[in-house]
């Protein structure tokens, strides 16, 4: 058998098919109930996933509030700066220890302490600065070299005359 006899005997069997086919049963009540209950299912599915957004809202707002109170109760070095805080301690380390190195020695220079505050207050004005922009160098090496001058004053104040030459 070839291909042309092939399509010409499927060709007959379609022609021999009946053009319509009537269902055994009335089909259309089954049908009604399904669109029915379609819509009604997707109006809870809607009315569900809207108490289901009500609630996560409800129960994120006391989340996101207790998260701002703990962001902003933190201090500021803690927020912004958490690597400055170690070179703060090892500086304010190493200033008590020179301090009572230096606590029973006679003082050089009377008005050390005016310079001491002013450098403190060029501290505090730099880790403010550092606070806005903190990926600056200039101000770190300005850090460092004032908490440098403040150990130099220190320990220059209270050393004898003789050493100070």
């Amino acid at each position: 058998m070839n291909q042309s006899d092939n399509n010409q005997l499927l060709d007959e069997a379609l022609q021999a098919l009946p053009n319509e086919l009537t269902p055994k049963r009335d089909l259309w009540a089954g049908i009604e109930q399904a669109v029915a209950k379609t819509q009604q299912d997707s109006q809870k599915l809607r009315s569900a996933s809207y108490l289901n957004w009500k609630n996560i809202a409800a129960a994120f707002v006391p989340i996101a509030f207790l998260a701002g109170v703990y962001m902003n109760s933190m201090t500021p070095i803690e927020n912004d700066l958490p690597w400055l805080k170690p070179i703060s301690s090892s500086f304010e380390m190493q200033k008590q220890l020179l301090m009572k190195r230096v606590d029973g020695q006679s003082l050089v220079n009377q008005k050390w302490q005016d310079s001491l505050k002013d450098l403190e207050l060029a501290e505090k004005s730099l880790i403010k600065a550092l606070k806005t922009q903190p990926e600056d160098p200039a101000l770190m090496k300005m850090l460092t070299h004032v908490y440098q001058q403040q150990l130099e004053i220190i320990a220059k104040s209270h050393q004898p005359k003789y050493l100070q030459i």
